[in-house]
């Protein structure tokens, strides 16, 4: 006879292992709902995803159409409409800046698969030494060997350390806590300066791709980088012939009030990795795409490109893809993004007097804020309060879920949290949320006793 053990109600391998985890049964809008119906507002859109909003029965519609269809054939050996036209309406939504697309299932393949295009133009363009990758301390990329890496978030790597290939990374931009102690008004862009250094140092015939994130994820929170910066990146990568990589794997498909983050900063990568909002939170997808002089120097040369998963691009995210497009136009979503998130900001911006919130940052509906025990110093709480988590835990206690993070001062300390909610968000509903954050601030968070995992 076997054995129970106190945890066999559940048979689910959690992220946290010993939590008892809030079971959620619907959602509708901007809203979740537990099994006992309580209701929370999805402050976050889950990781910073759910783009369009819960409950859309247009969205079950297109999945459940195209499942009657056809839901698979083998991109190897056939093509589909719906991959045709989801690769067609990405490639105009920015404008024909990127002419191809590789549909995958999810963000982590989209990075790792954009390296591996990397790679293989350098290959067919007769550098094969061109092999290494340059990416940012306090970056996350995803959680795959290849991926994980290529991230500068040290918690997110330390435990898995003997599986990742050696990478090298240079210092964030990251103003508020400038590695290089330096002030928006005395910056020289010592930051992505340290780029040209490292391709240096690593020889610049061995360096394939430089790969950034354009605003930060929850590694530091909507960190956005200071006007010029990506201009001078773009100015070294073409010198040592890097391509640029832009992971858009958060900030694509609306999320910072453009299309594409990348729009913001007047440069354009060489490969732009998607996934998240891709699909606007209904299902699992992502992409590379590029522009055509990268596509068109692999046809010329080998003609294939032996790389990618076996669901990539299936016909129903395919289908998911191009309806998402449509509907960010049709309700004029990115617009309202860009809107709602300076009004957010607005918001916001009335807990930057209070003696626990040191930065508040972000563009569009991505808005991070970053949790000090000192204002004038900066200084970060001991990672042992797991202050962070504790205030998303009284957020949830509130009727309100809400990302956090750690780990923004050189992956030692640090508190965060991010705004990400869904884009059909409006005034009164951020309202509720801000005065949620507000109260749940005014807590003696810091007595309470409770055991809190943080990541």
């Amino acid at each position: 006879m076997k054995n129970k053990s106190a945890n066999d109600t559940s048979h689910v391998f959690h992220f946290f292992l010993n939590r008892k985890y809030v079971s959620i049964a619907r959602a509708e809008g901007i809203y979740l709902y537990d099994d006992t119906g309580k209701r929370y507002i999805d402050a976050s859109g889950g990781p910073i995803l759910c783009n369009l909003g819960h409950g859309l029965e247009e969205m079950a519609e297109v999945i459940s159409e195209q499942a009657k269809k056809v839901s698979y054939v083998h991109r190897v050996d056939f093509t589909n409409p719906p991959l045709e036209a989801a690769a067609h309406k990405l490639c105009k939504a920015s404008d024909y800046a990127m002419d191809k697309v590789f549909f995958v299932s999810g963000g982590t393949e989209a990075v790792e698969i954009g390296v591996k295009i990397a790679r293989k133009y350098h290959l067919d363009n007769g550098k094969p030494s061109k092999t290494r990758v340059i990416s940012r301390w306090q970056s996350y990329h995803g959680s795959t060997a290849g991926a994980l890496a290529w991230t500068g978030a040290t918690g997110r790597r330390s435990d898995f350390l003997p599986y990742l290939h050696d990478f090298t990374h240079i210092p964030p931009a990251y103003c508020y806590r400038c590695w290089f102690n330096k002030t928006p008004e005395t910056c020289n862009f010592e930051c992505a300066n340290a780029l040209e250094n490292e391709i240096l140092c690593t020889g610049p015939d061995n360096v394939s791709v430089f790969l950034a994130e354009p605003v930060s994820g929850m590694s530091l929170c909507g960190a956005v980088p200071g006007k010029g910066y990506f201009e001078r990146i773009r100015e070294i990568c073409n010198k040592y012939d890097v391509l640029l990589m832009f992971d858009e794997v958060m900030t694509g498909m609306g999320r910072t009030g453009k299309m594409f983050a990348y729009e913001h900063f007047d440069v354009v990568p060489d490969i732009l990795a998607l996934g998240k909002g891709l699909g606007g939170g209904y299902f699992p997808i992502g992409a590379v795409a590029v522009p055509g002089y990268i596509h068109q120097k692999i046809a010329d040369n080998s003609g294939m490109f032996g790389a990618g998963h076996s669901w990539g691009g299936n016909p129903l995210g395919c289908a998911v893809v191009s309806k998402t497009i449509d509907y960010l136009y049709d309700h004029d979503l990115v617009d309202r993004c860009h809107k709602m998130g300076k009004y957010l900001d607005h918001k916001l911006q009335d807990l930057s007097t209070h003696p626990l919130v040191g930065d508040i940052r972000g563009i569009g509906l991505m808005r991070g804020i970053e949790f000090v025990e000192d204002k004038k110093t900066k200084k970060t709480f001991d990672p042992k309060y797991a202050f962070s988590a504790r205030l998303a835990s009284e957020c949830m206690k509130q009727g309100m879920f809400i990302e956090y993070s750690g780990g923004c001062d050189r992956g030692q300390s640090g508190d965060m949290i991010m705004f990400g909610p869904p884009f059909i968000i409006n005034e009164a509903q951020i309202d509720e949320a801000v005065e949620i954050l507000a109260q749940a601030l005014n807590k003696d968070l810091l007595s309470d006793n409770s055991n809190f995992l943080t990541f």
